[in-house]
């Protein structure tokens, strides 16, 4: 999303002096992923991928600062690929991959994604919203766990965790976790900032609570519907030992997404890549 600041001028007519001001637009980058929503006193209305949800009551913190994975102060580090997480025992020349969705479950196409990789019997890790998503799908997440895969948090309700105080990180982080613990058998420990929003106050505040934060290093941005054979080529781009890819099962539609599995699975495989679940 991008910030606006206008600018503006002002004069005092009829004074013995004109008194003008302005400001400096300002724009801040537009991040990868998905838009995330703002939880604000009014309601929150979520563009594409992710439907209307509505806004939870919470004290807001700003930002700290810091962006980026590195904390200077001795914080930890976001986990980027398969071997940063702790105790995977993955090392760097080592040929896996990780396939990742976020924003499920979703009724209709994460069966489906389940379906693909049951076929080729290759795992994948899903980072999955609490509110309309786990919660209302209990046998659904059930399903994704039963068949050895992944399972992470991406908050209640898809918002900026930079900007959460306690209050609301124990609803956005600890009410997602106890769903998800719940519905899985095991606990979660694991959390993928919706956006990738992240600093090195949010990492420390997180590990913290035993949760490791993931993010990827390779975004297909399929939520923008590039067409499946662009998913494809993002897919890959960088493939090499430890990639964590990021797509998506839910918040829109997923067809392209489908369509552009089987190719990617077939061809890290091909390239002598294991597929393997992280946050299991």
């Amino acid at each position: 999303m991008w910030g606006r600041a206008g600018g503006r001028t002002c004069g005092i007519a009829l004074c013995l002096a004109l008194v003008s001001c302005s400001q400096t637009a300002s724009r801040q980058a537009q991040p990868a992923g998905p838009p995330v929503a703002r939880v604000t006193a009014a309601p929150v209305v979520q563009t594409q991928p992710l439907a209307v949800r509505p806004a939870l009551l919470v004290p807001m913190v700003p930002g700290n600062g810091l962006e980026g994975g590195q904390n200077v102060t001795g914080g930890l580090a976001p986990a980027r690929r398969v071997g940063d997480l702790p105790g995977s025992g993955v090392g760097p020349a080592d040929k896996v991959v990780a396939l990742t969705f976020d924003d499920g479950p979703d009724p209709s196409f994460t069966p489906k994604v389940l379906d693909v990789l049951a076929r080729y019997r290759v795992p994948a890790t899903f980072f999955m919203i609490g509110w309309e998503e786990a919660a209302a799908s209990p046998d659904l997440v059930k399903r994704v766990a039963a068949a050895g895969n992944g399972v992470g948090s991406h908050t209640w309700n898809h918002v900026d965790l930079t900007r959460q105080s306690d209050a609301g990180l124990a609803i956005q982080v600890d009410k997602t976790e106890a769903v998800l613990s719940s519905e899985t058998g095991w606990r979660v420990a694991c959390i993928r900032p919706p956006q990738g929003h992240e600093n090195p106050g949010l990492v420390r505040r997180l590990s913290q609570r035993g949760l490791t934060t993931v993010l990827w290093s390779a975004d297909t941005r399929d939520w923008t519907l590039p067409g499946t054979d662009t998913i494809v080529r993002r897919a890959l781009a960088d493939l090499s030992p430890g990639a964590i890819i990021l797509m998506h099962d839910g918040g829109g539609d997923r067809r392209q997404t489908l369509a552009a599995l089987p190719r990617i699975i077939e061809t890290v495989q091909a390239q002598g890549y294991r597929l393997v679940p992280i946050c299991h």
